[in-house]
């Protein structure tokens, strides 16, 4: 009985059974680890193919997607990598067997219906496999792991006509009676870059379109999600489409641009005006205020550096070429009813193609109302966070230069075309017709 009662020994067990857990625990971190490691590399191959293949999806015929052109593009990616050359499989088939494994597919269909650009001849899916050897987990039968990475790019106009920067909430407002539409002759698009996914049912949108409303561009693209109430589209708002960057910030950062300041600059500090009369370029601090009346003013070429409000009434006409209106913080603009603008920015110099540039610090907003009629010879651009471009009921402008801004609301319409952009293109390239397009991965 004292023998059977002995516990000596007991410890080297349990120390044995110890270490043979921490082993296997260890092995098993080792064979995760080297799989998180194929797994990363495989997505950098997929990415690369994904967007050598969207480059060349215009080439093939129509009707007739991934063409022998797509697939070549994509397998010469991987291989420009310094990986072996894969084996490549048909549209949407599952890859199996050994070595590097690629299936390209346009348009994607990996995901099923689950993926909003599913058979989108617009987007090539790359997914590409490898089998992976274990070190451990074969202990427990599991000799290979299928590891794979899947990537999707898409070729889309990246600098539209009107580009809606706000990345969150409702930020392109179409109440009942806005239009945007083409200018003749051209082929805009219509980008929104709010993620808002919210619907008619509940949510906050990133979009809210009213019956009445009406939109007939080149192409009408949208990173959160759509609440139609009823309006009329051409085309139907593509919903989760990639964000676009600000391209006169980067054109800023660039040198292409500069941010107009007050150096060197006359100061002008002018009562309310209120008859026909000439207007100098300078520094405006306290703004300008146009009462109103049957006259017409004349901006000289310069930029007008506005330190407060500038308010246009009724019936007032405000005429120029060569003009960038500059608003810095604190400063706003608006037109009141009857009241009419046309003006055209410079050509060239630090402020080429901008005529109205609202500093990125200024949240207000700048308002057309009812009545009144604007043409804008270049661009428009608000893009401080919160800052809103509204047009009232009744309104109307026509912007021949690119429109950003961090938020839009319409009751009215909006003509568009980039046709006096220096070079009649927006910035980036896409332009009064059909404009160039450039890849972004979409997944």
């Amino acid at each position: 009985m004292k023998v059977l009662r002995d516990e000596s020994g007991n410890v080297v067990v349990l120390a044995a059974l110890s270490i043979t857990m921490l082993l296997s625990f260890l092995a098993f971190a080792i064979d995760v680890g080297n799989l998180f490691f194929t797994q990363s590399r495989l997505q950098t191959l997929a990415d690369s193919a994904a967007m050598a293949g969207a480059l060349e999806a215009s080439a093939c015929a129509s009707g007739s997607p991934n063409c022998a052109v797509v697939q070549e593009a994509a397998t010469t990616a991987i291989t420009e990598g310094g990986s072996a050359s894969p084996t490549v499989f048909t549209q949407c088939a599952a890859p199996s067997g050994t070595g590097l494994l690629l299936t390209v597919n346009n348009g994607p269909c990996a995901l099923g219906s689950s993926d909003p650009n599913n058979g989108n001849a617009s987007y090539v899916e790359a997914v590409v496999a490898e089998q992976k050897s274990t070190f451990f987990a074969r202990i427990f039968g599991v000799d290979t792991v299928l590891v794979s990475a899947r990537a999707e790019a898409g070729k889309s106009t990246a600098n539209p006509c009107l580009l809606v920067t706000g990345t969150t909430n409702q930020t392109l407002t179409l109440n009942s009676g806005a239009s945007i539409k083409d200018a003749v002759g051209s082929s805009c698009g219509v980008w929104v870059n709010s993620s808002s996914s919210g619907t008619c049912l509940g949510g906050t949108p990133a979009v809210m379109e009213d019956s009445g409303a009406t939109v007939n561009v080149g192409s009408y693209d949208v990173h959160g999600n759509v609440c139609d109430n009823g309006g009329s589209y051409t085309p139907t708002p593509t919903t989760g489409a990639t964000t676009v960057a600000d391209p006169f910030a980067a054109e800023v950062t660039a040198g292409t641009l500069s941010v107009p300041t007050t150096t060197g600059m006359t100061t002008y500090t002018p009562s309310p005006i209120g008859s026909n009369t000439t207007l100098s370029a300078g520094y405006y601090p306290s703004g300008i205020t146009f009462n109103g009346g049957t006259y017409t003013v004349t901006l000289n070429p310069g930029v007008y550096y506005m330190g407060g409000a500038v308010v246009i009434d009724g019936s007032v006409t405000l005429t120029g070429t060569g003009v960038t209106i500059y608003l810095a913080s604190g400063s706003s603009l608006t037109m009141n009813s009857a009241a009419t603008v046309n003006l055209s920015a410079p050509t060239s110099g630090n402020q080429a193609g901008m005529l109205i540039w609202q500093a990125s610090s200024n949240t207000n907003a700048m308002i057309l109302d009812s009545g009144s009629s604007a043409s804008w010879g270049g661009a428009i651009y608000i893009p401080g966070t919160g800052a809103q471009l509204t047009l009232n009921g009744g309104s109307t402008a026509a912007a021949f230069g690119m429109v950003v801004v961090n938020d839009l609301m319409m009751d009215s319409a909006l003509t568009l075309s980039c046709s006096l952009m220096p070079g009649g293109v927006c910035p980036g390239g896409s332009g009064s017709s059909s404009g160039s397009a450039t890849v972004a991965l979409a997944e």
